[in-house]
């Protein structure tokens, strides 16, 4: 239970800040550089979830990205009911996130939402959201279980983890809203109309595309490094 709840509430954390700052910044307190616009959003997203993931995981070990947790599970770290009961007590935080978001900035929610064509920032096409997100999540997933494999320490993990989400954040946001996470979309699609409600399974099956493609890629990866170290060994 303990952590369910820490999922829950990291998951509404990382999100809530980083949405929040994003309304800020595109709606009330626009910079003159788009460039700068989509970094800085980039940056609080990265740090937003930097220190919801180490606190996080000073108490227990959580993933707060549902992509994290499936990749975990179809690996067989974690089982699944686990991963099940893990991923909607995240979905459950990003809700209370826009649910929140919405009540205090109703016209402002509008602004993030997350999908193609009149949702996109340079009005990108279906596929290359699809793309996009699928590319992205794959990169992400990877890179997740390959330090987790090398990694020990949570605070570091958090702290490159984060780099890593920054970047392809910043390359993402102006096409696809920068999900990388299927609950991104959560908080903003669920809250404004159904045509932004129909983007969402989009961001589910692309990030959860990318994630499955990357644990079979780390898991050949990790099988040949093991066969190459015994033989090195032996």
């Amino acid at each position: 239970m303990k952590k369910v709840g820490l999922e829950f509430f990291t998951s509404f954390f990382y999100l809530f800040i980083g949405c929040l700052f994003e309304i800020l910044v595109l709606k009330y307190f626009p910079w003159d550089n788009f460039l700068v616009e989509v970094l800085l959003i980039s940056m609080l997203f990265a740090f937003s979830f930097a220190i919801a993931y180490i606190f996080g995981n000073l108490h227990e070990k959580i993933e707060v990205n549902p992509i994290f947790t499936f990749s975990l599970w179809l690996r067989n770290q974690i089982p699944g009911k686990i991963a099940f009961i893990t991923i909607l007590s995240q979905c459950l935080g990003a809700i209370l996130a826009g649910f929140v978001l919405s009540f205090a900035f109703h016209d402002g929610i509008s602004d993030i939402v997350a999908g193609y064509g009149e949702f996109s920032m340079l009005n990108a096409s279906l596929d290359n959201v699809i793309l996009i997100e699928f590319i992205f999540s794959f990169i992400l997933v990877f890179c997740y279980l390959t330090m987790q494999d090398k990694i020990s320490s949570s605070k570091l993990f958090g702290i490159l983890c984060s780099l890593l989400f920054l970047v392809l954040l910043f390359f993402s946001i102006p096409y696809t809203g920068g999900c990388v996470n299927p609950n991104r979309s959560l908080v903003s699609n669920i809250f404004v109309n159904t045509d932004s409600l129909r983007q969402i399974w989009i961001y589910v099956l692309s990030s959860l595309a990318g994630t499955v493609f990357a644990t079979i890629i780390y898991h050949i990866y990790y099988q040949i490094s093991n066969k190459v170290s015994l033989q090195h060994f032996s």
